[in-house]
């Protein structure tokens, strides 16, 4: 049976002879009574923390879940971000050596046509020094042709004026090829 202090206080017993003083008994009635209600008000108090408490617990558990899930969540997203992160490290080193062969081919593309034009070079230079060669060799022929023409036709036109001093003329010949 649940009892009140507003029971206590109105609690009465049987007359008896010779029996408890009737203020002591209700002097301990009330303080019973008095407890009694303190205890009920804390027991209402620790009811309402203890409400309080398992709310709050509730609530902690509900953030607890909703944190791994976020963490959980997290770690996807890491693992996504890394993955593609590694896909598109992969696409830039793939990139990267494709702009590396193309510069590498373009270079010896231009190595084979810079050493075609050397070669190009070098045959026009050794064209045009046979053909300065042949040029020079032609000239000195021509000069010295000149010069023997010249020597023959002053010693024929010497020889056509004095028939007699033709040995005079060699002389004279002699010193000039000489001078």
């Amino acid at each position: 049976m649940k009892m009140t202090s507003l029971d206590l206080r109105k609690q009465t017993f049987k007359k008896v002879m010779r029996g408890y003083d009737k203020d002591e008994v209700q002097a301990f009635l009330e303080m019973i009574a008095d407890e009694f209600e303190r205890l009920n008000r804390d027991n209402l108090k620790l009811q309402e923390q203890d409400a309080q408490l398992h709310m709050e617990v509730d609530r902690f558990r509900s953030m607890e879940e909703t944190l791994h899930e976020m963490l959980k969540t997290a770690q996807l997203a890491a693992e996504d971000v890394r993955e593609n992160a590694r896909k598109e490290g992969r696409l830039m080193v793939k990139e990267a050596e494709l702009l590396a062969n193309r510069a590498i081919e373009k270079a010896r593309s231009q190595v084979h046509t810079i050493r075609a034009e050397v070669v190009e070079l070098r045959n026009q230079r050794d064209l045009f020094v046979a053909r300065f060669q042949a040029l020079t060799q032609a000239q000195t022929d021509f000069l010295a042709q000149l010069e023997f023409t010249d020597t023959n036709v002053v010693q024929e036109a010497v020889e056509d004026e004095d028939p007699e001093s033709h040995g005079n003329g060699r002389a004279a010949e002699e010193t000039e090829t000489a001078a």
